[in-house]
């Protein structure tokens, strides 16, 4: 007995069936995207990608705008019918140095590369913490800060500068730099050094 051929429309039900039945067992698959839906992204725009701030910022303040990015929480709004992101959280965005430690960014890299990144207007500062103490659950009195859009005037005198930068200690009537200043205070604790190391290499030789 010779098995009739199926038609082109009874292949085509077959594999809607089956794909039913797949979809019935696996309900929480998604074919949207090839990662799961709550896989975090950054967006940014051709806008930003191709302005100067963007492109002249050092490695290390680009990583650290890259985590600034990935810490927005983005929500969608509608304005005149149209679909807007915008980021929720602006302004209330933290990154304690004790996470820049964690990410393997010392203390004088992290510090310039934000001082970098608000000198070219894409952070800036919203609340200066105290510092000190590591935060504990984030509610310690930590800096918060804010993506920015002053970027877009960089390079033209219509840029502005950062509204609460960062304050630079540049005190000079401390530490070394006060002993500095007494010439001969210096040259005598050079010289009481100096003997110092000549007596250790005597001991040895």
């Amino acid at each position: 007995m010779i098995e009739e051929t199926p038609t082109v429309f009874e292949l085509v039900d077959r594999k809607i069936q089956s794909h039913k039945k797949w979809r019935e067992a696996n309900p929480s698959f998604s074919f949207d995207s090839g990662y799961a839906q709550d896989e975090p992204k950054i967006y940014i725009s051709k806008e930003l990608l191709s302005s100067l701030a963007y492109r002249s910022l050092s490695r290390a303040a680009l990583l650290v705008y890259q985590d600034f990015l990935a810490k927005r929480i983005m929500k969608a709004v509608k304005r005149n019918r149209k679909k807007f992101w915008v980021t929720e959280n602006n302004g209330e965005i933290i990154y304690p140095y004790s996470e820049a430690l964690e990410k393997g960014f010392s203390r004088s890299i992290f510090r310039n590369a934000i001082d970098e990144l608000q000198e070219k207007g894409l952070i800036d500062i919203t609340h200066r913490g105290k510092g000190g103490r590591k935060p504990a659950k984030g509610t310690g009195d930590v800096t918060k800060y804010m993506i920015d859009d002053r970027w877009m005037d960089y390079g033209t005198i219509c840029f502005k500068s950062p509204r609460n930068p960062r304050h630079k200690d540049t005190r000079k009537n401390r530490g070394f730099a006060l002993l500095y200043a007494d010439k001969k205070k210096a040259e005598a604790m050079i010289e009481k050094r100096n003997m110092t190391i000549r007596t250790n290499r005597e001991k040895h030789f």
